[in-house]
């Protein structure tokens, strides 16, 4: 058996884990109203979290387009205005980053919806991640040229929506 399950990403304007997994009633609503298909159901080997959405940025990135969180009953996804979202951040590993091996990729700095704040340029060439404005939307992931991946959206420890 495993130990800690790892966090699942969870919609725009989710809560905290624990009061999501206690509020959210698992009706599925969030990922039927999502246009794109971000948002997944949680099954079995998700633990607790069976019956919960999740998203997957690798496989579809939210555009933020905030449709999860009107249909959502119980407040465990909450209105939030789209550049206030953090569902997670992006998290850039230097030993993969195409720019870092001196060659010339701006691929996630330039497809990112928070253009010039989420993603600043060190040295007007290496991407890094602000954590600031990052809204975990994912789009940085998915665009990655590397392989693997650089970067990676994972869930923050404490969402503020």
């Amino acid at each position: 058996a495993k130990g800690q399950m790892e966090p699942l990403l969870r919609p725009p304007g989710a809560v905290g884990d624990l009061e999501f997994l206690a509020i959210c009633a698992r009706c599925g609503k969030c990922a039927e109203v999502c246009p794109l298909g971000c948002i997944r159901i949680a099954h079995g080997e998700q633990g607790l979290s069976l019956g919960t959405p999740y998203m997957n940025p690798l496989e579809h990135p939210c555009d933020l387009c905030m449709k999860c969180v009107n249909v959502c009953s119980t407040g465990a996804l909450k209105p939030v205005a789209k550049e206030q979202v953090r569902m997670g951040i992006a998290v850039i590993d230097p030993s993969l980053c195409i720019a870092r091996r001196d060659d010339d990729c701006q691929t996630c700095y330039r497809t990112c919806p928070q253009y010039g704040k989420a993603i600043k340029l060190e040295k007007r060439k290496y991407p890094i991640i602000d954590p600031d404005f990052c809204t975990g939307c994912g789009m940085c992931e998915h665009v990655c040229l590397g392989n693997p991946k650089a970067v990676h959206v994972v869930p923050r420890s404490e969402r503020q929506g």
